[in-house]
């Protein structure tokens, strides 16, 4: 019976298939592996993604030139050995071998099992050092994935072999006395780790202990982390994807080593497909939310999921994915490629309306409205953000999440104020406390209205955050979207008793140009466009209500993080206001390009009294008028 995803045999054939298929992913794999050679390691998920950091000979495991508990946290997942294994199998190098075997023993020297540790403490998903559970998790995976890359390597010995097991059975042994919450994603991989021990070591008495510990708790993680919608409940594009790739694994090794898991497994990892696929935007990335990077291509788990649980119809709504060649291997990862080259799929409209979550399609427009709730730690306080493209263009986007060390920039890219919604008075929809924690009373989002009609896409929903102010601010948003005219239009209704001051803030595309006409207060416009492209939109705004006189638009500085660790700047468009009492505030899209002429406003009207907009326009020689209310969309 097998212990590993795939045979040695088939193992060279994945680093073959590697070195033709992904050069760049393998050349960065031996570029790793050279530096870890050196003792020089850049770790994933800190702030320094740049310079690579000695950390002396032997390694210090427990060295951090940083501010941030994610350094010592990343270095003792050892992902640097998945690297030295790959290397080992493209290029053959014993000095690779060598450098796993020294690093896996100073690591055991420098580390010891910790003894009579407080229960409550080893259990903190916070805890510091190399014995946090997640990390105990992890880092056996990068262990044995490397030792079966090496697998053949005559440095391999019994006398090594027998020091890899007692490792082994130490991180079992205290996987299976520290457990940490099932309703958290960390137990996913305390447990996922876990799995694969018993699988490897399958001669120790205790093996099937592991496997049952380990099975029993990842069912329990599916039960709590998957809410109705098949949604991973911290409801975060990112922890979401990642956890097909958590709860994928085990599912995958389970049948390979002959313990397969219950239908029921197999069926709630396919209904985490709709999610992912629902998120992935006309350009291929995935539209973020929480705590997720800008540039991530959800599709790649598609291909993950596919070949995990054998479906072809999955396997060809993906894309390349490295990831996957590993786990099942050259010959079945070919037939993945040659599934996706023949598909062809034109994804809809999808509500998650349990969740909160409407993502609005057609021939132009991809629109993102988040009136979900948080999420815990890893939400950020962005009730009724929207994510817009149009033409395949992206012009409002979510900003990312950047870093999880504590200080101002943590606090900046949770905020309100870097997302496309309503701030009030400069403050959080809910009070932010630190890094992974959310004060009370957390923001709630009501959606009453969603339409989805031949001639437009309609999203009616308000959210709570600001009547918990001393004196209360009630928010509603509307967002219309036509279909066969390319109009966007955006409502925010707001009313108080008191003077408070509104930002309406939308976060544009880093290489869009934005311009400001402002030819009198009743006229504010502002244009965006993109070099070398046609695209571009006009937008028009509007406020009614006792304050419209000091409405004024600005362009302010924004930032948005592509990956984890590294931030850029980018425009935001603001539009910002004294209030009070009932007020409405319009932004109104006129999206065009060389093809598509934007369509002519001729009259519109703003009621914040009776909560009622009237918009008149020309387009392509023919008259439209659109009214809406509290109870009906009217388009005609």
């Amino acid at each position: 019976m097998n212990d590993f995803y795939l045979s040695a045999d088939e193992l060279q054939q994945a680093a073959l298939y590697y070195q033709q298929h992904f050069p760049e992913e393998a050349r960065n794999s031996v570029m790793i592996a050279n530096r870890a050679v050196l003792n020089e390691f850049i770790v994933p998920y800190t702030n320094d993604l740049t310079n690579w950091i000695p950390l002396g000979t032997p390694v210090d495991w427990l060295h951090n030139p940083t501010n941030d508990l994610e350094f010592t946290w990343g270095i003792n997942r050892h992902w640097h050995m998945l690297d030295l294994g790959k290397a080992y199998l493209m290029k053959g190098n014993p000095l690779y071998v060598t450098t796993f075997i020294d690093h896996f023993r100073t690591w055991r020297e420098q580390n010891p099992v910790p003894v009579d540790l407080p229960y409550d403490e080893a259990v903190y998903f916070q805890k510091p050092g190399p014995w946090r559970l997640l990390e105990t998790g992890l880092r056996v995976q990068s262990w044995i994935a490397a030792h079966k890359y090496m697998e053949e390597s005559p440095q391999l010995d019994e006398a090594f072999r027998s020091e890899f097991l007692q490792g082994l059975e130490e991180h079992a042994e205290f996987l299976t006395h520290y457990l940490g919450s099932t309703e958290i994603n960390h137990a996913i991989m305390h447990m996922q780790g876990l799995f694969m021990i018993a699988a490897f070591y399958k001669e120790h008495p205790r093996s099937p202990f592991w496997r049952q510990v380990a099975a029993e708790r990842l069912e329990l993680c599916l039960l709590h982390q998957l809410n109705e919608e098949g949604i991973q409940v911290e409801l975060n594009t990112h922890y979401h994807n990642a956890s097909i790739e958590m709860f994928g694994t085990p599912y995958l090794l389970a049948g390979i080593t002959g313990h397969p898991f219950s239908a029921w497994y197999g069926e709630c990892l396919r209904n985490m497909a709709a999610f992912t696929e629902a998120m992935i935007r006309p350009d291929h990335q995935s539209t973020g939310i929480g705590d997720s990077d800008w540039r991530s291509d959800g599709r790649q788990r598609l291909t993950l999921l596919g070949a995990i649980l054998n479906d072809e119809d999955l396997i060809a709504r993906g894309t390349d994915s490295s990831e996957c060649l590993w786990l099942v291997g050259a010959a079945k990862y070919e037939q993945c490629v040659r599934l996706q080259s023949e598909a062809g799929r034109v994804l809809p409209s999808r509500s998650f309306a349990q969740t909160g979550y409407y993502i609005m399609r057609d021939e132009c427009h991809y629109l993102f409205f988040d009136a979900a709730p948080m999420g815990g730690a890893h939400g950020h306080a962005d009730a009724l953000n929207i994510e817009w493209m149009w033409n395949k263009r992206l012009f409002f986007t979510d900003t990312g999440r950047y870093t999880y060390e504590e200080g101002q920039w943590r606090h900046y890219f949770k905020s309100t104020r870097a997302h496309n919604t309503v701030t009030i008075d400069g403050a959080d929809q809910t009070p932010y406390v630190s890094t992974q924690q959310w004060g009370q009373p957390e923001a709630k989002a009501i959606t009453h209205r969603y339409e989805s009609h031949t001639c437009y896409h309609f999203i009616d929903a308000s959210q709570d955050g600001y009547t918990h102010l001393p004196d209360p601010v009630t928010h509603r948003r509307w967002v219309l979207a036509g279909k066969s005219v390319p109009l966007l239009l955006i409502v925010d209704w707001l009313a108080a008793e008191n003077t408070h001051t509104l930002e309406q803030r939308f976060h544009l595309h880093p290489e869009a140009r934005l311009v400001l006409v402002k030819d009198d207060l009743a006229k504010q416009r502002a244009g965006i466009r993109f070099d070398h492209a046609p695209d571009k939109v006009c937008i028009k705004f509007v406020m009614e209500g006792k304050g419209r006189e000091t409405f004024d638009i600005t362009k302010q500085e924004g930032w948005i993080s592509e990956m984890y660790g590294s931030k850029s700047e980018t425009a935001v468009l603001q539009g910002k206001a004294q209030f009070s009492g009932k007020v409405g505030v319009a932004a109104i899209c006129l999206p065009s390009n060389e093809v598509e002429d934007a369509i002519q406003v001729m009259d519109y009207t703003l009621e914040p009294e009776r909560m009622r907009m009237t918009l008149s326009y020309t387009y392509q020689g023919q008259e439209g008028r659109i009214m809406i209310d509290e109870h009906k969309v009217s388009w005609a």
